[in-house]
């Protein structure tokens, strides 16, 4: 049995038939990293454009019923933009001491369940409550001095 050897195909695509200019793929980088061309353009100005349309009121939030987008902006700026703290200390946290605890740990069960189950805690706190319950942890930490 002989298989074909590909000799003329563009290594950047994942279809060989397609051949693209490289200022395709960088304007595309560009694109993904927010450096495009245009002005008042990405995640942020995404967001304004998506929010005209879809309105949220608080009963969809009480309901649970937001929207993608949403859940997705709202968890890209609590871990990247403003003061982030230490849930369990309120130390203020920065590259070199923040972590993401799972609040379930993902030896019980907690890895399923997304970015619902990560919270911003220092080193220090997080290498306390290692695989403990969040409750198991609240407690030991109020009995030790």
């Amino acid at each position: 049995m002989t298989t074909a050897l590909k000799k003329n195909y563009d290594t950047l695509s994942t279809d060989p038939r397609q051949t693209r200019p490289a200022s395709y793929y960088l304007e595309k980088w560009k694109r993904r990293k927010g450096l495009g061309s245009e002005r008042g353009g990405g995640r942020l100005e995404k967001f304004r454009r998506i929010s005209r349309y879809k309105n949220v009121g608080p009963s969809d939030i009480v309901q649970g019923d937001i929207p993608h987008v949403f859940k997705s902006e709202y968890h890209f700026y609590r871990w990247n933009v403003g003061p982030l703290l230490c849930v369990y200390c309120g130390v203020k946290l920065d590259k070199h001491n923040k972590t993401q605890d799972h609040v379930i740990p993902r030896c019980r069960g907690g890895n399923k369940l997304g970015r619902e189950n990560l919270e911003p805690a220092c080193k220090d706190c997080n290498w306390d409550k290692g695989d403990d319950s969040l409750l198991m942890y609240l407690a030991s930490r109020t009995k030790s001095p």
